[in-house]
């Protein structure tokens, strides 16, 4: 095993160590009724050999009821210890899985952007299904496991104090199985963790091709992608055959050497009560015991063969959950005084890891309640540059003031909620129209929803859907057309009445009559609302009060539409081809 893996290990195995002792109501109970059923299994062989001594060979039947008696209250405790170790033993592994799961969604919501450009849905669903029931597993076996131990040291003990010479010998094979044990192990773990990442490979592939089925139907590509998934199962089932070669061939080996220790005691035994060294009834209750010492040493051997999957799991669950949020709420955090909605760019500069400046030297002011449009080529930044005012990603240089606050000095809540944006690519809830207009503010009433559907020209065409505003628009809203699914959001965003709107070019997908109905709602929405609008169309720049032309990440000219287009040649080039690419 590497140093890397065996780091990994611990530090999934720290994930669950930590996360039991959270759980110690549920964990203590359940440990507990395992211990009495441990008690209670090392306890019957005893009491069974009692009865045989002293009552079946003694031909003593006043004996025999009462020691009957025994073994079945001993066999009554032990389904209680049964019962009391599997109810708390799930509760406590379901309860864990469900908060870690929870806990890791909260945790993946506050990740910023640039967490999720480079991270896949198919490896965080991963994460969330197959890597948490690795670790339920473990954790639902852990109190038989412990009792395992317990019950396989008092065996040991209570066989040498049976019969010295019988003890020793059936004890010869403990260390021969735990040296197996850990030589198994060595040579899993770092399977594991291949087998866990190959899982997650297959769950973006499975997830890609569910979310993109309309690409790749519409291209022909159903081959294409059923060999890729063929590809990444391939690679599962290669490492997962290594995994099950390996069991092959320890397994038997598990299997043999106790059955080799039960036979020397067969022989052995069996010559010691010929000759008198050792009575029947301690020789039933060795044999007894002989079995019951096979069980927990085969569970408590799968236990350990199992933990490091479910360490590679876990370590995997905590690396995410390290992952520290790149935007995070300021500590200590101002309070956004009342205003316009005035948005300053000082100086501002940005790039991504590993990528050249996008924007360079930014100085913009947008008053309160006016509107710009930014225009520029692809790769200009002015995306980038709009997603810098609600904090989706953050200024390498200079700052970005909304009423004279710094928003990097804003608790995020706070700012989200005075900065709406419509993105281009618009994204609906598989719900109710009603519950997407109103999922930035979930206790809006329905005067409120109708009149931002109202605003957004929306209300017309929701009112002739089969249910109305409760109507569900289904997974990601494709039961809409594209500009449907804009004034929905357009909606969803008026609904919050927030100082700044920002429109990722909310006319892209609509028809010429369309798109004057959204420009008259448009120009209803912006009046006393500071305004940023990234625009592909000319139809959208005469809405606004001026238009920053971007080039390479620097404010090229700054004027009204109509001034620019006459003065600035480059202009006029980068909106006919934005306009034809569009």
């Amino acid at each position: 095993m590497s140093d890397a893996n065996d780091g990994e290990l611990r530090s999934g195995l720290g994930l669950m160590r930590r996360t039991l002792v959270g759980y110690r109501a549920a964990l203590v109970p359940a440990v507990g009724g395992a211990l009495l059923w441990m008690a209670m299994v090392v306890t019957v062989p005893y009491l069974v050999g009692r009865v045989v001594d002293v009552a079946i060979a003694a031909g003593d039947r006043d004996r025999l009821v009462p020691g009957v008696t025994l073994v079945l209250g001993a066999g009554l405790l032990l389904g209680v210890g049964i019962g009391v170790r599997r109810y708390f033993g799930f509760k406590l592994s379901y309860r864990a899985e469900a908060d870690l799961r929870n806990r890791m969604f909260e945790h993946i919501q506050r990740l910023a952007f640039s967490f999720h450009d480079v991270t896949s849905t198919g490896e965080l669903m991963a994460r969330a299904s197959s890597d948490l029931s690795q670790m339920r597993l473990v954790f639902a076996m852990l109190p038989i496991t412990v009792a395992n131990i317990g019950m396989f040291l008092s065996v040991v003990t209570v066989l040498i104090v049976l019969d010295p010479v019988l003890g020793l010998v059936s004890s010869l094979t403990v260390p021969i199985l735990l040296l197996a044990s850990r030589r198994y192990a060595g040579r899993v773990i770092g399977l594991s963790f291949e087998v866990q990442q190959r899982l997650a490979d297959l769950t973006r592939v499975v997830e890609e091709a569910v979310g993109g089925v309309q690409v790749i139907k519409s291209y022909g590509q159903e081959p294409q992608e059923q060999a890729r998934l063929d590809r990444a199962a391939a690679r599962i089932y290669g490492r997962a055959v290594r995994l099950a070669w390996i069991r092959a061939a320890y397994q038997p080996a598990f299997e043999m050497i106790p059955t080799i220790a039960n036979l020397a005691v067969l022989w052995l035994g069996g010559m010691r009560v010929i000759d008198g060294s050792l009575s029947l009834g301690e020789f039933v209750s060795f044999t007894q015991y002989l079995a019951v010492l096979n069980f927990p040493l085969r569970l408590t051997g799968w236990f350990f063969a199992q933990l490091p999957r479910a360490g590679a799991a876990a370590s995997r669950i905590q690396a995410l959950l390290a992952t520290a949020p790149a935007i995070a709420d300021p500590d200590p955090a101002e309070t956004l005084r009342p205003g316009p909605g005035e948005v300053r760019f000082h100086d501002v500069r940005f790039g991504y890891p590993d990528s050249p400046p996008v924007l360079d030297g930014i100085d913009l002011v947008i008053p309160g309640g006016g509107s710009v449009a930014l225009v520029g080529g692809t790769g200009a930044g002015k995306t980038t540059l709009a997603h810098l005012v609600p904090r989706f990603h953050d200024v390498g240089h200079g700052a970005i003031t909304l009423d004279g606050t710094d928003i990097r000095m804003l608790r995020l809540d706070e700012l989200r909620n005075e900065v709406a944006v419509v993105f281009q690519e618009t994204f609906l809830f598989s719900a109710s129209v009603r519950d997407n207009i109103a999922f930035g503010d979930v206790d809006a009433s329905d005067h409120q929803i109708r009149l931002a559907a109202r605003l957004a020209q929306a209300h017309d065409f929701i009112a002739a859907l089969p249910d109305g505003y409760d109507t569900v628009v289904g997974e990601r809203g494709h039961s809409l057309s594209g500009g449907q699914r804009q004034r929905v959001a357009l909606a969803r965003a008026v609904l919050r009445d927030p100082r700044v709107l920002i429109l990722d070019d909310a006319t892209s997908s609509v028809d010429a009559i369309v798109e004057a109905e959204m420009l008259a709602a448009l120009e209803r929405v912006m009046v006393g609302r500071t305004t940023i609008i990234i625009a592909h169309r000319t139809s959208t720049l005469d809405l606004v009060d001026q238009v920053v032309f971007l080039e390479d990440g620097r404010i090229a000219a700054v004027g009204t539409h109509r001034e620019l287009i006459t003065t600035v040649p480059r202009y006029s080039q980068v909106l006919a081809q934005v306009e034809e690419a569009s």
